[in-house]
Parts: structure tokens; sequence; C-alpha cells
């Protein structure tokens, strides 16, 4: 579901047999490494929305997971069905195929669904990278599709070509060709699914936007990318980022989940909010604390989210919260939700929470009331004192939202003087708020 801005932009899927090249083709297309790369088939599995342009022509591309049509895993039946539901939304279709292979079944049975499309349909030949090299396009004419245009998505080669074919395609459609406006449109919040792997994000993400966007399997470490997905609930946009879960970085950073990590951390920098979710059958980790550290730290605003009470008994439940309770000391003013993704409880107060977050980090907080509050507490209470000198707030004012930032100027330099920052901050939240968000200050003297 896209914004109500975005929603006559034309979609372009990129479908094809496993390692085709489709990701490397994004990435070139993108300009930047959206999509993950690696030698290891199947590593697309779920269908992935990347907004793009040429030659002032917006357009969505939508990345698959390849087509495996023989394959009797639970998996790649998923990723199947995924792709099909890439194919139907789409407008523009690239088929890929790899010219330097002969024709295999799999690409013949691809073709033959192709075929039976009222749609529009662009074919590829990739990694051509080498002009002598050997290629089997005369294999290829027998799918009706005519001459492939030969590309190479790994050097770059001939693509400008396939854009320019790509957006001639949009002429022929009903739909808004998404033509670039100087208007800049207000981006939805961003709200990122963070947590370790097998915690449920896929599952909640999918109850959230009552959408199979995202493959729920067993196998640990099945999304192993970041998903944006825009959705409207309540006539309210939200722009959520499922990710693949944090795991702790093996080996020398060449594995996926080495890549997977990078993608989550790429996901917390685009994000406003982030939902922290947690599993109530296991325990509290130190990567669970860390990954909330990280968010407080690049000024996301968070929520707890303890997943799975379906499945757990209200003493097992009351106690993972006290463990957290307790390692969260410092970060008291996060708050916890307990749901079920599964079950669909508690789905709906994560959706306040979020209005809340929002809320909280955009509050501007006015100088006279911020500067009245530090005057009251100079009268009424014994102060804070560093080396015998008493800690006096001269002026103070907020210089930022989202998050929110104050400036302080005082009698000494108290940015790493924990117990100064902690009363202030502390007595800010308790006249102010700031639930979820936190608070960053500045000195002067």
């Amino acid at each position: 579901m896209q914004k109500s801005t975005d929603i006559n932009i034309p979609k372009v899927a990129i479908v094809g047999k496993p390692n085709a090249g489709k990701s490397t083709l994004v990435n070139r297309i993108c300009g930047k490494r959206e999509a993950i790369v690696h030698e290891e088939p199947m590593i697309t599995r779920d269908r992935k929305y990347y907004k793009t342009d040429w030659n002032g022509k917006n357009f969505y591309l939508i990345d698959t997971g390849g087509i495996d049509l023989k394959s009797k895993k639970k998996l790649n039946g998923q990723v199947l069905l995924q792709t099909k539901k890439a194919i139907d939304e789409s407008d523009v279709i690239i088929f890929m195929v790899d010219l330097r292979q002969p024709v295999s079944p799999l690409d013949e049975e691809i073709a033959a669904i192709l075929r039976k499309l009222d749609k529009e349909i662009i074919f590829v030949g990739n990694k051509c990278d080498n002009i002598n090299g050997a290629v089997y396009t005369e294999e290829y004419l027998k799918f009706g599709f005519g001459n492939p245009i030969k590309i190479s998505a790994l050097n770059g080669i001939n693509i400008g070509d396939l854009l320019d074919e790509v957006v001639l395609r949009f002429a022929n459609l009903q739909v808004y060709a998404g033509e670039l406006s100087d208007k800049e449109v207000l981006a939805p919040p961003g709200i990122c699914i963070l947590g370790r792997p097998n915690t449920g994000k896929s599952t909640l993400f999918n109850a959230m936007i009552k959408d199979e966007r995202v493959i729920v399997n067993e196998v640990e470490g099945t999304t192993r990318d970041s998903i944006d997905s825009i959705v409207k609930i309540n006539g309210k946009d939200y722009k959520f980022i499922d990710t693949a879960g944090m795991i702790r970085k093996k080996g020398k950073g060449k594995d996926l989940e080495y890549y997977s990590e990078l993608r989550t951390l790429e996901a917390i920098e685009k994000s406003e909010i982030s939902l922290v979710l947690i599993d109530s059958t296991g325990e509290v980790s130190n990567q669970d604390i860390k990954i909330i550290e990280t968010c407080v730290n690049k000024g996301l605003s968070t929520c707890v989210i303890f997943n799975k009470i379906d499945i757990v008994d209200k003493i097992a439940l009351d106690n993972i919260i006290k463990m957290f309770e307790l390692k969260l000391k410092f970060y008291s003013y996060i708050p916890f939700l307990k749901v079920s993704a599964l079950t669909g409880k508690g789905i709906k107060n994560i959706i306040k929470m979020i209005d809340t977050l929002i809320e909280e980090r955009n509050k501007i907080i006015p100088e006279n009331k911020l500067n009245n509050l530090f005057k009251k507490l100079e009268k009424e209470d014994t102060g804070i004192y560093y080396k015998g000198k008493r800690f006096k707030i001269k002026f103070i004012k907020q210089i930022k939202t989202a998050p929110p930032v104050f400036l302080i100027f005082s009698n000494m330099d108290a940015k790493r003087k924990v117990n100064i920052t902690r009363y202030i901050e502390n007595n800010i939240r308790k006249n102010f708020g700031f639930i979820g968000t936190p608070v960053f200050l500045k000195f002067k003297y």
C-alpha cells in the first residue's frame, strides 16, 4: 500500500529464476546497495519496493525472489507466492534470464506464465559482460518476446537502454506516469521493527498491515533484508520498515548475517520510531539491551513489545518484564506493551502507542515554562553541587524537536557531569513527559 500521493506511480517487477541477477539490477538502477547481493541463491525471499526515477519519471521497482516451480520446500513455495503477488500488482514486468546459460526448464515455465498475462513485458538478458563472450541468445528467441535487451547489471552495460524502454512502456498505461514535482511531499514517520531473530517481527508486521507481504517461516533468519511499506491507518500514513533480526557479526564480515545487521542499522538511521520486539518465552539478553541502547543513542522514540503472550503463563511474563525494568533502569521512560502477533491481541495498542510517540517527540515546550520550572526548583530544593559549587541554570530553551534538544546556559560546564544531566532530564520528564523519547542536552557557560 502506498501513500495517496504515490498511488498511481507505475510498478515495475523484476522476475526470473534464482541467481539471474535481479538484486544486482536493483542496486544498479537505484544507485546504491539497496538489495542484499550474495552468491547464495534465493536470498531475496520477500517482495521489496524501491522508489526510483529515470528521465523525470518516478516508478516503483519491485525486487522478487527467484521462482523455483519444482521445489517442494515450504519456503520456496512462499517465495513463489510473493513473486506472483508482485506480478499481479505490477504494470511492467522485466523478465530476466542469464544469457551465459542455456535455456532451462525453469526459464521455459516462467516464460509460459508471463505469456498468459496482459501486461507490458520487457525481455532482458543479463551477464553480457564481454562482447565476444559466448551467449545463448538464439535459444531464448522461442519464448516469443523478441531479442532480449543485453545488459550487465554488475558492470552497468546497457542499463540506460533498458530504463529508456521501461519508461517508454509507461505511455501505454492508464496510470499516471509519475513525473517529478517541485513540490515536496512530507514523508510519513519511519517505524522500524527490531529484535533478535525469530521473535515474530514478520508476523507482527503482517498483522499490522494486514497483508502477507513478508514471508513468515519457522526457519530462523528468514527475513534477510529490510522492507518498507507505507500504510494508511485511520487516515494517517505510516512507513513501516521490517528488518532482519539483529545477529552478532561472525567471521570477517562476509556472511549474510553481517549484511543483515547492516540493513538493521540502516533501518534505524532512517527511522523515527522503533518497536523492539522481545520473545516472552525466552530470556533477557545483552543483545536485547544493545538494540535498545542503539535506538536511544540514535534519537529514536522507542517502545518495547513483549510478543507471544498467548503461549506464556502470567508468572513467566511478569518475571521477564521485571528483569527488563531492572536492566533498563536508566531508560525508565520507555513504555512496554504485551501482544500476540499470531492472534492479534494488543495490536491496536501498538498503533495508539506509535501516535503517542510521534506526538511526544515533536512536542515543543515554551521557554517561559522551562525557565519558570528551574527557577522554582532553585528556590525549593537543595540543588546539585560539584566541588562545593552549586549548579545553576541561567537560561534554558528547546532548540530542536524529533528528538527534543535543549540548550542550557549555566554557571559551569556540565555536559560530562552525569548527576547534573540526570537532574535536568528527570525534571523535564516529570513536568513535560516525552514518553519513550530520548532527550538531549547541550550546555554553554
